[in-house]
C-alpha cells in the first residue's frame, strides 16, 4: 500500500486520470437515478486520487480545483437552467489547465489531456445532454423551439445581425431585413444560440417574456 501511493513511483497520468474518472462518474450519477453502485465508484475514485495527491508534495492544489471546477460546470449549469447545457463545455478549458498543471515538477500526458477532453466533449454532447432532455419534464426549456413564436424588441439594429430582447433574456438574432433599435419583432426560427427574427405586425401583442405587453 505504501509502494502504491509512493511519491517517486506515482505516475502523473495515471493519477490524473483516475482523478478525472471520479469527477465524471459524479457527473454522469447527477444524470442518471441509478442504483448508488455510479455513486459508490465516484466516491472510492475520488477518495484514491485525492489521498495520492495528498501525498505528493509537489501538487498543484490550484490545478486540482481547476479540475473540479471544470467537470462541475457540467455537473451544476444545466440545472441552474437547462439552456446553459452546451455552455458547460467552456468548463473543458478549465480542466485542460487543471490537467496540464496539476504537478509543479512532473507533467501529465499533453496527448492524454487532448484526448480526454475530446472524450468529454463527445461524452457530454452525445451521451449526457440526450439523457437531460429525455428526463425532462413536459413545459421545461426545449432546445430546439423555446421562444420560436414568442415576441420581443430590437436592442441593437439588425442588419442582419444585432441584438434583441425575448424571454427576458437578450439574444444574438439577425433578420432578412434592416430593423432599428425599438422595432418589435417575433420569432422565427432558432440556430444554435442565434434567434432569426422577423418585424412583428403592428396588431400582434410584444410579449417579450416578462409579462409586458
Amino acid at each position: 500500500m505504501t509502494d502504491i501511493f509512493n511519491p517517486a513511483t506515482m505516475n502523473p497520468t495515471v493519477l490524473y486520470l483516475t482523478l478525472l474518472a471520479g469527477l465524471w462518474l459524479a457527473v454522469t450519477a447527477a444524470h442518471v437515478a441509478g442504483t448508488g453502485v455510479l455513486e459508490l465508484a465516484t466516491l472510492g475514485l475520488l477518495v484514491v486520487s485525492l489521498y495520492a495527491l495528498v501525498q505528493m508534495p509537489t501538487t498543484n492544489w490550484l490545478a486540482v480545483i481547476a479540475l473540479i471546477g471544470g467537470t462541475g460546470c457540467f455537473l451544476v449549469m444545466p440545472y441552474v437552467k437547462p439552456r446553459l447545457a452546451r455552455w458547460a463545455e467552456l468548463g473543458l478549458l478549465l480542466q485542460a489547465a487543471g490537467g496540464i498543471f496539476l504537478f509543479t515538477d512532473r507533467a501529465v500526458s499533453p496527448l492524454m489531456v487532448a484526448v480526454t477532453i475530446g472524450l468529454a466533449w463527445v461524452y457530454n454532447r452525445f451521451v449526457l445532454l440526450p439523457i437531460l432532455t429525455a428526463h425532462r419534464k413536459p413545459g421545461e426549456y426545449d432546445d430546439a423551439n423555446d421562444v420560436v413564436g414568442l415576441h420581443g424588441r430590437v436592442l441593437k439594429a439588425l442588419e442582419p445581425v444585432g441584438t434583441v430582447h425575448v424571454n427576458s433574456e437578450i439574444w444574438t438574432a439577425r433578420s432578412s431585413e434592416y430593423l432599428p433599435a425599438g422595432v418589435d419583432v417575433i420569432v422565427t426560427d432558432k440556430r444554435g444560440l442565434e434567434l432569426v427574427v422577423e418585424k412583428a405586425k403592428r396588431e400582434e401583442p410584444v410579449d417579450t417574456g416578462n409579462g409586458r405587453h
